[in-house]
């Protein structure tokens, strides 16, 4: 499972962080718009049918990753055989069908909410997550310099890799809970009772997302153009700020518990928050490779937060759907994020969406440093 997320995660990365947006604009001669748009598409069928493939994988486990990761297949190469900006979007939004279930089976089934040693085990959760993503988004910059066309028939091959797995590795179980639209209602409606979710696990999973999301279409090019950064130099780049993040998860997720909800969260977005705003000032890598380290460490500090919160809510018996509610909500974030940030760019320029950004985040950090989230959360 972990190897499945791992592969699959780095086949994503690479092509919606990092591929995506330079492949639309330097190859295909296209405008920025068409791969925002392509970004936010993605994010958003994902988003939207969270909540049902965690539903079915409760119900029926191997075979609708299966299906899931054929869909995305299918989408990959349809984007290379027909690249069309009609395509991109449609192609973009069955790919982000298809990896729906991919996160919340993995993370139902290796860190069940009931396992007694379940922190760690989320540790490798996200650490597979993070590293498959990062390594994706780096790794292709070192490719792009032999060309658009070999990084795409490499992602295509590591998607098959994955399809792979899932077919002839990853064991079928039978899953024998029998579970309703009645019983899904009834998660719904425990966890939008609950005040903690809906004052804090709501309004951060959201705009934290949609922060990022604002930046996926543009920085790429941002760090071409105003950094002066190689292919090659923003792989590194982005190797120190995610590498910062994935050592950092270990130290950071024993801090939590010993310090306050509302520092953690009010220093992990206040630093990102500035991070960001450091960047729009920035115009080499002598400053800009440290602030990834900071703007690594600052999600560090949020991820373990986070993860401690949505556990504590978390329905037992319905463990991949309750994980897919919350990932509904942060793809939400991610799914109107990019096509903002490309029309953002468009009309007020190159660095505009790395300020909204920076005020959003800054805004949050704000509202968790004065919101009594202890008090809630000990109710």
């Amino acid at each position: 499972m972990l190897a499945i997320l791992f592969i699959t995660e780095f086949a994503r990365g690479a092509f919606f962080l990092s591929f995506l947006p330079l492949y639309t604009v330097k190859y295909l001669g296209l405008s920025i718009t068409a791969a925002g748009f392509a970004v936010s598409a993605h994010y958003f069928t994902e988003t939207a049918s969270k909540t049902a493939a965690g539903w079915h994988f409760d119900r029926t486990g191997r075979p609708v990753l299966l299906i899931g990761l054929i869909t995305s297949l299918a989408s990959l190469l349809a984007m290379k055989l027909w690249p069309l900006p009609a395509i991109l979007v449609v192609a973009s939004a069955l790919f982000g069908l298809g990896m729906s279930p991919v996160w919340l089976g993995v993370m139902s089934e290796v860190a069940p909410v009931q396992m007694p040693d379940r922190v760690n085990r989320i540790g490798l959760v996200f650490a597979a997550w993070l590293t498959g993503a990062g390594t994706g988004l780096v790794a292709v910059n070192f490719i792009l310099h032999r060309g658009f066309e070999l990084a795409f028939s490499l992602i295509i091959i590591l998607w098959l890799v994955s399809v792979a797995l899932t077919l002839f590795i990853l064991p079928s179980r039978c899953r024998c809970k029998k579970q309703t639209s009645q019983g899904i209602t009834h998660s719904l409606a425990r966890l939008a009772a609950n005040p903690a979710v809906t004052r804090i696990l709501i309004p951060g999973m959201f705009l934290q997302t949609f922060s990022a999301g604002l930046l996926l279409p543009v920085l790429p090019l941002f760090v071409q153009s105003q950094l002066g950064l190689s292919y090659g130099q923003y792989g590194l780049l982005l190797l120190a700020g995610g590498g910062t993040a994935v050592l950092g998860l270990l130290p950071m997720g024993m801090v939590v518990g010993r310090l306050t909800l509302n520092c953690l969260l009010a220093a992990g977005f206040g630093l990102s928050a500035l991070c960001l705003a450091l960047f729009t000032t920035s115009h080499g890598p002598q400053s800009a490779f440290p602030l990834a380290v900071l703007l690594g460490l600052s999600y560090a500090v949020i991820l373990p937060t986070w993860n401690t919160l949505l556990a504590r809510v978390i329905p037992p018996e319905r463990q991949a759907t309750g994980w897919g509610v919350f990932a509904t909500i942060e793809g939400l974030g991610a799914a109107i994020g990019p096509a903002l940030g490309s029309l953002v760019a468009r009309y007020a320029g190159i660095t505009a969406p790395i300020m909204l950004a920076t005020v959003v985040l800054l805004l949050v950090a704000l509202f968790y440093s004065f919101y009594p989230v202890e008090k809630l959360f000990a109710k």
